[in-house]
């Protein structure tokens, strides 16, 4: 019988996870939040250019 339990995992193992986990999360949203900024920017920018052109 083999002594090796690889479902259960110790509390090491599991904080491990959830750090790697949190990573990712964390970089996918800063990504779309610079993607959101970006887009917020270039459509001020042309509600100045679309003001000033009028007046």
């Amino acid at each position: 019988m083999s002594k090796h339990h690889h479902h259960h995992r110790d509390g090491a193992s599991r904080f491990k996870e959830r750090s790697l986990n949190a990573i990712v999360f964390r970089h996918k949203l800063e990504k779309y939040l610079k993607l959101a900024l970006t887009v917020v920017a270039i459509l001020m920018v042309l509600a100045v250019i679309y003001v000033y052109t009028l007046a």
